[in-house]
């Protein structure tokens, strides 16, 4: 229980570093899979990053496992 709290801060932690994209600020027409532009596929896997994030807070803090 305890390690999963560790975990879970961390990774909150970095996903709210990787949020900002600062690497990512200059206008970039790179296309992946020839229609999707680079930024919007960045900002997908950062939102199933986050969901993955706070369904391990929800089981590790608020679960069956937590009492």
């Amino acid at each position: 229980m305890r390690r999963t709290r560790i975990v879970t801060i961390a990774a909150t932690v970095i996903l709210f570093i990787l949020h900002n994209n600062w690497w990512n600020w200059q206008p970039d027409m790179t296309m992946i899979f020839g229609s999707v532009p680079v930024d919007i596929a960045y900002r997908v896997l950062w939102v199933i990053a986050a969901t993955g994030v706070l369904w391990l807070a929800m089981r590790g803090w608020w679960g069956p496992s937590s009492e």
